[in-house]
């Protein structure tokens, strides 16, 4: 396990150096375009792109899986790595895809897991192992609070995305400015998809309540029917 978290600290040592770079190349410019796009579309439409965040999370919580697993067995070889991630990934993904409640879970649990690494930068097992609760936590969630739950999970992960490279690209600093960018962006996202994406529920009580009427009104042509096509002796009884 000690090996496992250096591997990882070292990971994190890379995005942090990559993150404080004082000069952009033109790939990271473009890079950090692309990442500042996708964020603020995840921001507003990540609700939306349900499907596909449950493809993404499985993906990410399979190839972690699949990391683990060829750590476990000490595969010497980075291709076996390779391999088991990019199995785990893919069947993780259709699991999700195939499976509604197993791909909110991945999902959310993907989402919690990302956003716990963010924040706390896990370099010991412990701290890991809070990251690994986190996600199963906000998984938990999901699956419960599918609609709240995804709107603010992914808005803040949108949030992030989008001011930290918003103030990269600006040679801004990323406290107050990355950091209030983030806070502003996740915000606007939570009540522009709580706005755009209304309740289930009230759809499917508009749609009961269609079904009653149409019921209703084929109910009243029958009856019509039948009394216009009564012999004489029984329309003149209805008639009285």
């Amino acid at each position: 396990m000690t090996e496992f978290m250096e591997i990882f600290s070292r990971i994190m040592n890379i995005v942090d150096r990559v993150g404080n770079m004082e000069q952009l190349s033109y790939v990271a410019m473009a890079g950090l375009g692309v990442i500042l796009i996708f964020g603020v579309l995840n921001c507003i439409l990540g609700y939306r792109l349900l499907r596909f965040w449950m493809m993404l999370g499985g993906f990410g919580v399979g190839a972690a899986l699949g990391f683990f697993a060829a750590y476990t067995l000490g595969s010497p070889d980075k291709a076996i790595y390779a391999a088991a991630m990019l199995f785990g990934g893919i069947l993780f993904a259709v699991i999700a895809f195939l499976i509604y409640k197993a791909g909110i879970f991945l999902m959310g649990a993907g989402i919690g897991w990302a956003l716990s690494i963010y924040i706390l930068h896990p370099t010991k097992s412990s701290v890991f192992f809070v990251c690994i609760l986190c996600g199963v936590g906000v998984g938990s969630l999901a699956v419960k609070y599918c609609r709240e739950v995804l709107i603010i999970a992914t808005s803040i992960i949108g949030g992030v995305m989008a001011g930290m490279s918003l103030a990269k690209l600006g040679s801004l600093a990323e406290f107050p400015y990355g950091i209030g960018m983030s806070a502003g962006f996740s915000l606007i996202g939570i009540l522009i998809q709580f706005a755009i994406n209304k309740k289930e529920e009230d759809d499917d009580e508009d749609d009961y309540d269609d079904g009653d009427d149409e019921s209703e009104d084929d109910d009243y042509e029958d009856f019509q029917f039948r009394e216009e096509n009564l012999p004489p002796q029984n329309e003149r009884r209805v008639r009285r």
